[in-house]
């Protein structure tokens, strides 16, 4: 019996191996045609990466140039077309110097596109002697320092090889020509009439008897005949009406008088002393006006422009003292045209721009203070002050600002002192200290407040 059952478990263990290694040959087979069917499986193509905007290193400067300096090489580097180590300068001398609005300007024209920039509309123009790319953006433009993005717009590679009679293209409508008023011209002299020599009248006898005797009339013929006056001297108007409309003829002169000539140009020595008289009586903008007039005239006369620019710095000077910024900009900015290695210049130049960024951002904050929005406006009399530290007003006004903040920030903290939320007043008393680190109150209120956090801290331990 036992031998039975040992016999009928090994048969079943048999069946069960043979059973198990048909479902293996089964799986194989299978998975063999399956591979088959499938073919080779492709492996996935490896996904590019999309390069990485790199930042620009920007080398570290090679010289110890100051910001003004950065510029004048700068503008004598785009003058000749060399554009990246123009952008090197400015860039340079705007680490040194974030504020430096004349470098900010020029290389925005050096990255902005010229025709989205200036616009599609635009006229020839024909190159002048004495003209400059920098005189052309000034006449056309408005702004002397333009000459680098109107060099873009017309692709010249070097702005300094400007040649008289070369056409360029200006962005704008072409400007109307004033015409020239023609000059009066001299009447010519009137022949004097000769004087006709006076008639004495015959004194009349006196009569005894009282009685008056007539005596003729004294006529030219009459007086001929008596010879009281030469006949030869006597012109009879036989024609009244004819003498009368000869009379109004001078006032119908020619077009044109036989021998008159137009007056002679002025030299450059005539100018020189016209100018410094001008300056002497002290009218300065006259001897500007005469000189940029005449050096047009005389392009190889260098004394003309060395005193045109001297005049420039006096007249820039007087325009900042009487607080005219713009036009001591605009005098400043034709002096560099005159003489762009002017570092004095350049330096003054960059003092007017910052005030008149300073007044800009003025109102800014006056508007901000009058709005109740006292934390920006002290912001941005701070930014005044970055550009005009001597502005003594914007002093004052952050000074008014500052104590209006501090006493807030000191009554919030106050309230919350009160309620023992401690962190939070001292924050305020934080913010109170940041502006005015001589506060009466802050500090000794700020210690209380830290030692009663303290105290809070060991009872709940």
């Amino acid at each position: 019996m036992v031998t039975m059952r040992i016999s009928v478990v090994k048969d079943l263990l048999r069946n069960i191996q043979d059973f198990l290694k048909i479902l293996i040959i089964t799986l194989f087979a299978l998975s063999i045609s399956a591979c088959v069917a499938l073919g080779p499986q492709q492996q996935p193509e490896p996904v590019a990466e999309e390069p990485q905007e790199q930042a620009e290193v920007i080398p570290p400067a090679p010289d110890s140039l100051t910001p003004s300096q950065r510029v004048r090489k700068a503008l004598e580097q785009l003058e000749h077309g060399e554009y990246e180590n123009a952008r090197l300068q400015l860039t340079w001398a705007l680490q040194e110097k974030p504020t430096l609005q004349i470098a900010t300007n020029l290389l925005q024209q050096m990255d902005a596109d010229p025709i989205d920039h200036l616009g599609m509309k635009s006229f020839f123009y024909d190159v002048e002697p004495g003209d400059s790319l920098s005189i052309i953006a000034k006449k056309f433009l408005n702004d002397p320092l333009k000459f680098v993005i109107l060099a873009r717009y017309n692709k010249l590679e070097n702005p300094s090889k400007l040649a008289p009679g070369q056409r360029i293209r200006v962005p704008g409508v072409m400007p109307e020509r004033k015409r020239p008023k023609p000059k009066p011209k001299p009447k010519p002299p009137q022949p004097e009439a000769e004087a006709a020599p006076m008639v004495q009248e015959p004194v009349e006898p006196a009569a005894s008897s009282g009685v008056r005797i007539d005596q003729p009339a004294v006529t030219p013929e009459s007086a001929a005949e008596t010879g009281l006056i030469e006949a030869s001297t006597i012109t009879l108007p036989e024609e009244p009406e004819q003498l009368q409309v000869e009379s109004e003829e001078p006032s119908q002169q020619p077009a044109e008088q036989p021998g008159e000539t137009e007056p002679a140009a002025m030299t450059a020595e005539e100018a020189l002393s016209s100018a410094m008289g001008l300056h002497a009586e002290g009218n300065l903008s006259a001897a500007i006006y005469l000189l940029e007039n005449e050096i047009s005239q005389h392009p190889n006369a260098k004394e003309l422009p060395q005193l045109l620019a001297g005049y420039y710095d006096k007249h820039a000077d007087l325009l900042i003292n009487q607080g005219n910024l713009d036009n001591a900009r605009t005098t400043l900015e034709k002096l560099i045209i005159l003489d762009s290695s002017n570092d004095a210049a350049i330096n003054k130049l960059i003092l007017v721009e910052d005030k008149i960024e300073a007044q800009k951002l003025m109102q800014t904050a006056q508007d901000q203070q009058t709005a109740g929005s006292l934390e920006e406006a002290f912001q941005t009399y701070s930014q005044v002050l970055t550009y005009d530290p001597d502005n003594q007003s914007a002093k004052d006004a952050q000074r008014v600002v500052r104590d209006q903040l501090t006493d807030s920030y000191h009554r919030s903290a106050m309230q919350l002192f009160r309620k023992q939320e401690l962190d939070e007043a001292i924050g305020f008393w934080n913010k109170i200290l940041e502006l005015n680190p001589n506060h009466s109150l802050a500090p000794g209120y700020k210690a209380r407040a830290l030692e009663m956090k303290q105290q809070l801290q060991k009872i709940d331990q």
